[in-house]
């Protein structure tokens, strides 16, 4: 099973996953509500799952992701990207430096000797 944006019908992946709340129920089955950004066209939605499709979702996201639940857990309490760390990250890309160092390890890889 795999979540798909009704719009442009793409994959939504684990970290486009923005909401998930459990309803548990007294009578019939836990429902899972997830809402969503497609990774595409960004169209922000919503799905109400039964506790079942939910389970085989995330085993589905866990058997093709490299990283372990916990590693998953840890990257989402991080919090989103702040704008002065992605001017940061645009400073240092612009700095010589990191590409000088980033062409040198390449060279290091490939076994040619640096100039």
């Amino acid at each position: 099973m795999s979540l798909r944006c009704r719009r442009c019908q793409a994959t939504i992946g684990l970290d486009d996953l923005t909401y998930i709340a459990y309803h548990a129920h007294t009578m019939g089955a836990n429902r899972v509500e997830v809402h969503f950004e497609c990774p595409r066209c960004g169209y922000r939605g919503e799905r109400m799952l039964s506790q079942q499709a939910w389970d085989e979702l995330m085993l589905n996201y866990l058997e093709n992701d490299e990283r372990t639940a916990d590693e998953w857990l840890t990257t989402q309490q991080m919090g989103p990207i702040t704008a002065e760390e992605v001017r940061a990250m645009r400073r240092m890309l612009r700095s010589g430096n990191l590409l000088q160092s980033l062409h040198e390890w390449e060279r290091s890889q490939r076994g040619e000797t640096t100039e």
